[in-house]
């Protein structure tokens, strides 16, 4: 389609910057000097047959924060309960600081966990808490308690509370008593299981920008299992997205958000239209489709796991929201391949107009556009375009 950037009320603005190459997403590269790494580790699931985590290989180097980013069941938490000892991989090697943790006992693990429940011992104060792990390396009591009280502050929970406890506190300030026991001891690596799913609104905001400055502050190395692409994306150096055991992609979060391998990595790093269709023909990396709702489109062809996009084969058009133009013209008014679309309804989301669009006999689409656009009426006539560099086209 037309590489136009955004519709205005002064008309519609096209970009001249050079197209943008558009590479096969790989399944990533190995992080130098790797501190944690899995080589080929498998572990069976509960129900026969099935692979909770199958073949899976990744490298973490010292200070680096890696998410793993995926649906519930995709095996996050099977890869941190590997780390943390609480599992045991059927196959393959799993190594911290190059010595193996097969059969180490999860205490002797030198590791900091946070999961989704804060799970402090409720008969010890909140300084106690934070100071356990010290405790059990046998640290004197002045000394570990001084530590545990740096770490508390540095995690904003106050003096004053040291003596309480943890029923006393919010549910967000017991988190940050968590953070600070998983991190009193200095561990080679922290492992966050889900920690902030039980926040929300400005309490998890505010946890989320606090471990982000003092991972960059303690040069902590990171892995972060989580089912929110905004926290993985902010809070990581690389993400490996998981389904069904298995990595389907591993890079920069930008990389994965513009580029990726294929329309599942698309909708789990983000909101998308999947737009089914056959592949009319290809001239270079520009694709020509024409979509099962009727309407012929273009965008660039990738090639993924399971190859690229072959003419007369199926196909899948992949856009983001942000990336569609609507405006309250005809598709000749609008400019070069624009096509028409019915408004059917637009919702307020404070930064963004969400729009529905009903596109041919029986398409739908979704479009984010800034407020205060001029934008055609409910139920009317309009026209959509993208550019073409932003959809990506895949097989199948």
């Amino acid at each position: 389609m037309a590489r136009l950037v955004s519709f205005s009320t002064e008309g519609t603005i096209f970009d001249g910057a050079a197209p943008r190459p558009v590479r096969p997403a790989a399944l990533g590269e190995p992080a130098p000097a790797a501190l944690l790494a899995f080589e080929a580790v498998r572990k069976a699931g509960y129900e026969k047959g099935v692979q909770a985590l199958a073949p899976f290989d990744l490298q973490v180097a010292r200070g680096e924060s890696v998410a793993l980013l995926g649906p519930a069941g995709a095996g996050k938490s099977v890869v941190i309960d590997l780390v943390a000892g609480f599992l045991q991989p059927d196959d393959g090697r799993l190594l911290l600081g190059g010595e193996k943790l097969a059969r180490q006992a999860a205490w002797r693990r030198d590791i900091g966990l946070v999961s989704g429940a804060p799970d402090l011992f409720p008969d010890m104060t909140v300084l106690d808490n934070a100071a356990f792990s010290l405790e059990a390396r046998g640290v004197g009591r002045a000394e570990r308690e001084d530590r545990a009280a740096a770490m508390l502050e540095r995690w904003g929970v106050p003096p004053g509370l040291g003596a309480r406890r943890p029923s006393e506190l919010s549910l967000a300030r017991q988190m940050r008593v968590a953070f600070a026991r998983a991190l009193v001891h200095g561990p080679a690596v922290l492992l966050l299981d889900d920690p902030l799913r039980a926040l929300d609104g400005e309490e998890r905001d505010s946890l989320a920008a606090d471990l982000g400055r003092l991972r960059s502050e303690l040069g902590l190395t990171v892995l972060h299992a989580t089912r929110d692409a905004g926290l993985a994306f902010g809070l990581s150096d690389r993400v490996a997205v998981l389904d069904g055991g298995r990595v389907r992609q591993l890079g920069t979060p930008q990389a994965l958000y513009d580029s990726p391998a294929d329309p599942v990595v698309a909708a789990l790093t983000g909101p998308c239209n999947r737009l089914p269709g056959s592949v009319v023909s290809l001239d270079g990396e520009a694709c020509h489709v024409r979509l099962d709702c009727g309407l012929e489109a273009m965008g660039m062809a990738v090639a993924g796991p399971q190859g690229g996009p072959v003419a007369g084969g199926r196909c899948t058009l992949v856009i983001r929201p942000e990336q569609v133009a609507v405006a309250p013209l005809s598709p000749e008014e609008m400019g070069e391949d624009a096509v028409p679309a019915r408004l059917v309804e637009a919702r307020f989301a404070g930064d963004h107009l969400r729009l529905r669009l009903a596109l041919g006999e029986g398409g739908e689409l979704v479009a984010h556009r800034p407020p205060g656009l001029l934008l055609p009426p409910i139920g009317t006539e309009a026209s959509i375009a993208w550019d073409l560099h932003a959809a990506r086209v895949y097989q199948g």
